[in-house]
């Protein structure tokens, strides 16, 4: 980061960013009403909407709006001098929704993919962030609430018995090829029957009941604004009594994290994924847990804290792997077995800030910013994800999404 050669590639990123990703923005079009963003930049959106196969699946390039990286784009873009794109972003999902709640995760101009897949929950964290830092005014009202009430109450068809949610699969997760909600069955396959039954769907998920405690606070706060005090109140409720239910059957204290927990069994999924940090991340839990996650787990180099940053698997895990892609059944799909995200990297960054860990958080920004920079450098574009340990761009060129809050960390270094 000091030499004179690494902080011109660190402005040339910045650079990079601030150009870049206008070209993520598309005017509304077919079904969408209003701005739309793609995860990848300089593209045609919605140019495969015929195709049998997405884009996604052979060239690495997606023409579509997804949830998070939508959400988390739109995040970022206020810091790109990109004004009111959350409020779009929300308008376009809240447009698609159907009568029982659910919201499509997957969206084009003619057309919905990943069916049946619900949107993740950030849309009222997306919404108040952008109402919290932008300089666009946005205007809540009972509209807003009816909708995103409407939308976090379909999570309710898949809430257990204990108060904690599943996914419906580990695709509707976004995180595609977790092993967290795979869990290895394969690799006991002389000793296990039901290596075909992957327990994506029934497992209760760190990663989203902290998402959904996140989602239900940023909900109480859109209600104080828009005047009504009756349905902060519940959801106020809601969120407390989650947080209960994460830190009573997700939590171990032997490896100082959290898991993901199959009912069925009534045992943790004992896999070090990022998605176990969340509830760290998300501020679920009390001081003394947080502060026992960071120690062990997030700044321990036997297990996240890697070269590239904080990788999507602990290395301690005998199943962490970087290679390029992954395999979900017969699925190709994104590597999270492994490799550097700039997603988990930057919600981290945000939860040492919040907790004062300055120090920690720029340790973890200046290794993403210098893994990117480097990449950019040596490739001229930016990737999806990279080789946790050695840096090396992966899969999927021209990825702009998430990795556009790499200008929150750039903002901290400087």
């Amino acid at each position: 980061m000091r030499t004179a050669s690494t902080s011109a590639q660190v402005k040339t990123l910045k650079d990079f960013f601030l150009q870049k990703a206008k070209s993520c923005v598309h005017e509304p079009s077919g079904m969408l009403k209003h701005r739309f963003v793609t995860p990848s930049y300089d593209v045609v959106a919605g140019a495969d909407d015929k195709s049998e196969v997405s884009d996604r699946s052979t060239t690495g390039h997606y023409l579509q709006m997804y949830d998070w990286d939508a959400c988390f784009f739109a995040q970022a873009s206020i810091k790109a001098g990109i004004e009111g794109l959350a409020a779009d972003v929300v308008a376009n999902f809240l447009s698609l929704q159907e009568g029982n709640g659910h919201v499509p995760r997957t969206v084009s101009p003619s057309r919905i993919w990943d069916n049946g897949d619900q949107c993740k929950p950030f849309l009222a964290q997306t919404l108040l962030f952008a109402i919290e830092n932008s300089k666009t005014k946005t205007e809540i009202d009972n509209r807003h609430l009816e909708g995103l009430d409407c939308f976090l109450k379909y999570f309710d068809g898949n809430k257990h018995e204990s108060g904690l949610y599943s996914w419906r699969n580990v695709l509707e997760s976004g995180v595609d090829d977790n092993l967290a909600l795979l869990y290895p069955l394969e690799a006991a396959k002389g000793e296990n029957e039901d290596i075909a039954n992957f327990p994506d769907g029934r497992l209760l998920a760190a990663d989203l009941n902290a998402y959904l405690v996140a989602e239900f606070r940023s909900m109480v706060k859109l209600c104080r604004l828009a005047g009504n005090e009756k349905m902060g109140a519940t959801y106020e409720a809601k969120a407390s009594a989650l947080c209960g239910k994460i830190d009573e059957l997700l939590w171990s204290q032997e490896a100082a994290m959290y898991f993901n927990y199959d009912p069925k069994t009534k045992q943790h999924c004992k896999l070090r994924a990022w998605t176990g940090l969340c509830p760290v991340i998300m501020g679920t839990t009390n001081a003394d847990r947080m502060h026992l996650v960071i120690e062990k787990n997030i700044m321990s180099s036997d297990h996240f804290f890697r070269a590239a940053g904080i990788s999507s698997v602990a290395a301690s895990e005998p199943l962490y792997n970087n290679a390029k892609r992954g395999l979900y059944g017969r699925v190709i799909c994104s590597n999270w077995q492994g490799p550097m995200w700039v997603l988990p990297n930057a919600l981290v960054v945000r939860a040492l800030l919040r907790e004062k860990m300055t120090a920690e958080a720029q340790k973890i920004a200046e290794r993403v910013v210098s893994t990117l920079a480097s990449g950019l450098d040596s490739h001229n574009t930016l990737f999806e994800n990279y080789h946790a340990d050695t840096k090396e761009p992966l899969f999927a060129p021209q990825f702009m999404s998430w990795n556009s809050l790499t200008l929150e960390m750039l903002a901290i270094l400087e």
